[in-house]
């Protein structure tokens, strides 16, 4: 695949729009579904990226995300990006994980197994948007999910926003003990998403 280094960070590319975001630059027009499922490409990505230099006392410290550790929070936000191209063929996503979290993340016992399993869950999703994208541009299907029916277009919309809202988390906490996002994996170069002022 592609790459692009920014600030010494360097980031996969998949889709025009992608390096469009990273480099401040007009994004093509593209149909809604395609272009959720780039950004939520770019956003594991990031994820990935940030926690595979951390030592593993730091991804199992308590944030102030409801004393969630970043290992919790893994579990949260980027295992159910893995559920989502079962959800566009057989219609169901079924991610109830509220009390899961905790269980599935104690099988990931050092740095390496939780960021390979963060990576796995991008390269999934990454050949399933380059096999599907232009599926994604033409078929929306509708979705059962814990949050009720929905369109999938509108199911990566939450997933984008869930996925974004706890990196900022993350990257926050991360900033408070002296480690910042580096620039290359800033998340406005991502994604034009409102997210809330309160970051806890």
């Amino acid at each position: 695949m592609p790459s692009i280094e920014i600030d010494g960070t360097s980031t996969m590319v998949m889709h025009i729009s992608q390096l469009a975001r990273l480099l401040h630059l007009p994004v093509p027009a593209m149909p809604e579904a395609s272009r959720l499922a780039y950004d939520l490409l770019l956003v594991v990505g990031f994820w990935t990226s940030l926690i595979r230099p951390l030592p593993f006392e730091l991804l199992v410290a308590d944030t102030e995300s409801r004393g969630r550790s970043i290992r919790n929070l893994t579990m949260n936000a980027v295992y159910p990006i893995s559920l989502l191209p079962d959800a566009y063929e057989t219609g169901k996503f079924d991610w109830g994980l509220v009390d899961m979290d905790e269980k599935l993340a104690r099988q990931y016992e050092d740095t390496r197994s939780l960021v390979e399993f963060a990576q796995s869950v991008h390269d999934g999703w990454g050949l399933f948007v380059a096999a599907y994208e232009n599926d994604l541009a033409k078929h929306d299907p509708w979705i059962d999910a814990p949050r009720g029916r929905m369109r999938f277009s509108e199911l990566l919309g939450h997933q984008r926003w869930h996925l974004s809202f706890h990196y900022r988390q993350i990257g926050e906490f991360l900033a408070s003990r002296g480690r910042p996002v580096p620039d290359g994996l800033r998340l406005d170069a991502a994604v034009a998403i409102a997210l809330p002022p309160s970051v806890f």
